[in-house]
């Protein structure tokens, strides 16, 4: 097990490298535009969804506020993760960015008195993905907790192209997810209906 682990850190250290170098040569138009819009695959889950959770950016990870003013615009409830402890994250719905404030490891996150709710598609972050669905997190686990709280969720990973790597290894409580979108490409499961 240890390997693993040891395997996991010198990944992390790698991928959030690549995905830092990526990011800085980006021009500000690039920047801006990337993940304006999802995709079609992407953009009929949301559809099918009532409550859409997902991430706060914070640095070089794929951005997020273009997609929650997207699905504002077309009706659909935002939640956005607080960390409470070990347990699985707790989405809080919000109707505007400005609910979010400064929370666990300063990312930002829902205020206390916003409602907690279910998502029916979570949008995660991730370091690096594989073609086998694999994501690769911070390493607290944090997603993995949710995704088992909500097994019925579907899990998309937003991510940069540099961040695919050829193998990433699981461990039996790591969930794999739905759908992969990156700023060149959509992967998902073959058997999934979209």
């Amino acid at each position: 097990m240890n390997n693993l682990s040891d395997e996991k850190k010198k990944l992390r250290e790698e991928y959030r490298r690549r995905r830092d170098a990526f990011y800085s040569q980006l021009d500000a138009a690039t920047k801006g535009l990337a993940f304006r819009r999802p995709p079609s695959p992407l953009a009929k889950l949301i559809e099918q969804s009532n409550i859409v959770a997902m991430y706060s950016a914070m640095g070089s990870e794929a951005p997020t506020a273009k997609l929650a003013e997207y699905c504002i615009e077309i009706g659909k409830i935002i939640a956005f993760p607080a960390v409470t402890g070990d347990s699985p994250l707790e989405f809080r719905q919000v109707d505007t960015m400005e609910l979010l404030e400064a929370g666990y490891q300063n990312i930002a996150e829902p205020k206390a008195d916003c409602p907690v709710v279910v998502p029916d598609l979570i949008i995660t972050p991730m370091i690096a993905f594989d073609r086998s669905m694999g994501r690769l997190g911070q390493g607290k686990g944090h997603y993995d907790r949710t995704f088992a709280k909500h097994p019925d969720a579907t899990r998309i990973g937003l991510a940069w192209s540099v961040q695919e790597a050829d193998n990433i290894p699981m461990q039996p409580h790591d969930v794999t997810l739905d759908m992969i979108v990156t700023e060149s490409e959509i992967i998902q499961r073959v058997n999934m209906t979209s």
